[in-house]
């Protein structure tokens, strides 16, 4: 006697059966259209061996030139700096716990906060407010 499928086994199995074809179509004609073949790396050209090798100096002389020294002295241990356009000054933190602000037109040094601590980071903010990152410091 031949058995038959039931209505809930045929269900069941549809899912599956359509899965199963809607994977093998693509991996079929992918092994039709895309044949594989062996890969041959190509020989290196003799020629792009020969030449001068090109030498970068251990030392840039020039990479300095049309600069300004500016707080020569003045700034101990200057860790990070921030440039406000505006105003015309760099800010920067130094060793000794002070933020300096120092004047590009002529070049004063002004001890500007003490943060008590060692402003490492400092950076200017959307409204040119003045961020500054203490190791020391901790607000909560």
């Amino acid at each position: 006697m031949a058995e038959t499928k039931t209505e809930t086994e045929t269900k069941t199995s549809w899912p599956f059966n359509f899965l199963l074809i809607s994977l093998a179509i693509p991996v079929a004609l992918a092994l039709v259209f895309y044949r594989l073949e062996p890969l041959e790396p190509a020989r290196l050209p003799v020629y792009e061996l020969e030449g001068v090798v090109a030498q970068a100096p251990a030392r840039n002389d020039r990479l300095l030139r049309g600069s300004e020294l500016v707080g020569v002295g003045a700034l101990m241990e200057a860790e990070d700096l921030a440039y406000d356009s505006e105003a015309g000054v760099i800010y920067t933190g130094t060793v000794d716990g002070w933020v300096k602000r120092v004047g590009l037109n002529n070049s004063v040094v002004d001890n500007w906060v003490n943060t008590g601590g060692r402003p490492l980071g400092v950076a200017l903010g959307h409204a040119n407010q003045l961020i500054v990152a203490d190791t020391e410091k901790v607000t909560s």
